[in-house]
């Protein structure tokens, strides 16, 4: 049974398909290989074969994550007053990549963390936007860097413009101009 290889951090397409010619089906396959082996696989080094097998820096990689059910309320917090998605995983202690891939894979608290935002955006929108007291300028960045927002503005403008233009004609619409001048010109004296 072939698995998706690029479910392991720090294994894409390329490498996916390297793994397999070389015989590693599955994620378990990968997962019991010595760092030799998957270091003998085209296009990969000992480097990459260690990253694989998480023996590089003894940092978690693939399935396993640094966010825990622990750190589920110093994000949503964190989200509540309107901070940025990175704000948000820094409160947690991790980097934006892992707390985008525990969302992807935590539909429940993916759920949770979205309504949070939407507080935390409702709060600037509230407090930053509408009250006279106080300066917006800074809810209006955090609307534009966090969450989307775009600045849009409208200026209408009046002006008394004196201006003339000379423009080079052909003798195609030399013509056709000196004829709508000519009834121009009849129109005015009827």
């Amino acid at each position: 049974m072939t698995e998706d290889l690029t479910e392991i951090d720090g294994v894409g397409d390329v490498i996916a398909e390297q793994l397999r010619d070389a015989g590693f089906e599955t994620v378990a396959d990968v997962q019991a290989a010595t760092v030799d082996e998957l270091a003998a696989v085209h296009m990969l080094g000992e480097s990459s074969a260690k990253a694989i097998l998480n023996d590089d820096d003894g940092v978690s990689k693939g399935r396993e994550f640094e966010l825990d059910e622990d750190d589920h309320d110093d994000v949503l917090e964190a989200a509540e007053t309107g901070m940025s998605i990175r704000g948000c995983a820094r409160a947690a202690g991790v980097s934006l990549s892992q707390l985008q891939r525990y969302l992807d894979t935590h539909d429940d608290f993916r759920v949770s963390f979205e309504r949070a935002r939407a507080r935390g955006e409702s709060e600037l929108i509230e407090g930053g936007l509408r009250d006279d007291d106080v300066d917006t300028s800074m809810a209006k960045f955090l609307l534009a860097s966090s969450f989307d927002y775009k600045k849009t503005e409208r200026r209408e403008v009046e002006a008394d413009v004196d201006q003339t233009t000379t423009h080079e004609l052909g003798d195609d619409e030399k013509e056709i101009a000196l004829e709508a001048i000519r009834e121009l010109q009849e129109r005015e004296s009827a």
